[in-house]
């Protein structure tokens, strides 16, 4: 038995689903690719800032009273983390900015550092720059 051919009415309600069905998948797909990379992101972010350099830089600045009256306190750090981390048992660099929020404001946040051969981090450049005020140096020496 030979198929039936379609009249123009069914073929143009095929041609209609049909075209439905592919943009509800491409848009599936780059919400997915989207997601993803997002996800990417986060995770990366959320490791650079439970590194050590990191956390000790966070306790610095959170101990230091220059960044507690200029932002106030609690001071939480933004979401995004860019730079480079190299943290090798024996030696390591970073080089990282971030920023930075309190009560009174915000303020961007640069990190410089090197890993001593006995595994603790010399903060070359620690500074912080809130939103109209000078920076804030919490360096070593």
């Amino acid at each position: 038995m030979a198929g039936k051919l379609m009249t123009q009415a069914e073929l143009m309600a095929w041609e209609q689903k049909s075209r439905r069905w592919v943009i509800l998948g491409l848009a599936g797909v780059v919400t997915g690719v989207f997601g993803f990379g997002l996800l990417t992101l986060d995770v990366s972010y959320r490791m650079l800032k439970k590194a050590t350099v990191m956390t000790e830089a966070l306790n610095r600045l959170n101990a230091d009273p220059r960044v507690q009256e200029s932002l106030g306190t609690p001071l939480r750090t933004g979401w995004a983390v860019t730079g480079e981390l190299e943290d090798l048992p024996d030696q390591g660099s970073a080089r990282m900015e971030f920023s930075l929020h309190g009560p009174k404001g915000y303020a961007a946040v640069k990190l410089r550092a090197e890993k001593s051969p006995t595994g603790t981090w010399r903060y070359l450049l620690l500074e912080v720059k809130p939103a109209n005020a000078p920076a804030i140096s919490c360096a070593d020496g």
